[in-house]
């Protein structure tokens, strides 16, 4: 039960870790492009993972993890941080961001029943319970702050942002799967940041590919023009993807996947709840009623 509850705490850590990474690269999106972001933040990561390593086990080298290991964590990079991170956030281009979110986040419910299948992973009717009410908080949490103008927008635009946040969120349930397999064959010290280094490095180098494929280089140089929003990038890349990576791969030694996954998808909850006592904003009542469902399930997950 004491792992459990290490697990529990590690995957609201990542929650909290999004929720930060999410206002700072709202705030530097303004002036840096999306895959720029998503590239900068993975670059950031693999840096500070290597120096958290470096200072609390005296080596970067990778030399413990099996080639079987390299090959799911790598592919778990790929497929979380360069297909899902791009789909996902492609999708806001076509559908209302919030409507985007509300089908990211309902990928705790794919995880669950794909761990079911795939390691044998069963949830009890309690766990069940919890992971669909989370993600029932968050659909209420997210339509609630909908606004009628999001609305607007062609069928076939909505079909198209439709499919690629269903695909952002397959590539966010894989990138789970994938690195929960990747981590039981690791057996070196500090198992946890050697995976999140593995997987960074497979990130940054699909995305040196997917730069050089779409002759990017070019706007490279452009984000030197913006310091404050490239300081809000690295602290995003810090705070999401070496901290939140680490702490997904922590949890994932005590907790089944799905549950990890469920809790970690409250990030939208503790965002309202920074709007609310940081920002002093106004919530509507159907926000409440979805940050008390969200609550509710981390509560039954608990249990």
């Amino acid at each position: 039960m004491h792992g459990y509850i290490i697990g529990e705490l590690c995957a609201l850590g990542v929650a909290l870790s999004d929720a930060v990474t999410c206002a700072c690269f709202n705030a530097a999106g303004k002036k840096i492009n999306t895959f720029m972001i998503n590239f900068l933040k993975t670059v950031t990561a693999l840096v500070c993972v290597a120096v958290i390593r470096l200072m609390m086990y005296g080596t970067i080298s990778l030399a413990g993890v099996s080639p079987r290991a390299w090959f799911y964590l790598s592919l778990s990079g790929l497929t979380g941080f360069v297909f899902g991170d791009f789909f996902y956030f492609s999708s806001f281009r076509y559908l209302p961001y919030r409507i985007s979110m509300m089908i990211f986040y309902s990928s705790p419910i794919v995880t669950s029943l794909a761990a079911w299948g795939l390691y044998g992973q069963i949830l009890q009717p309690v766990d069940w319970a919890g992971v669909l009410l989370i993600t029932m908080g968050l659909c209420i949490v997210l339509l609630a702050r909908s606004r009628q103008a999001d609305g607007a927008g062609q069928r076939k635009q909505m079909a198209r942002g439709a499919v690629f946040a269903v695909l952002g969120m397959l590539g966010q349930a894989g990138g789970v799967l994938l690195s929960s397999t990747g981590l039981r064959l690791i057996e070196t010290d500090g198992g946890s940041l050697a995976a999140s280094q593995v997987r960074i490095i497979a990130g940054v180098v699909g995305f040196f590919a997917v730069m050089l494929a779409g002759k990017k280089g070019v706007v490279t140089g452009r984000v030197l023009r913006y310091p404050r929003e490239l300081g809000l990038v690295m602290i995003g890349g810090v705070c999401g993807c070496a901290v939140g990576t680490t702490l997904t791969l922590h949890s994932l030694n005590y907790i089944p996947a799905g549950i990890s996954s469920a809790i970690t998808s409250v990030s939208p909850v503790m965002i309202l709840l920074f709007t609310v006592f940081v920002l002093r904003e106004k919530i509507r009542p159907a926000e409440v009623i979805g940050a008390v469902v969200c609550i509710s399930g981390i509560v039954a997950l608990s249990v």
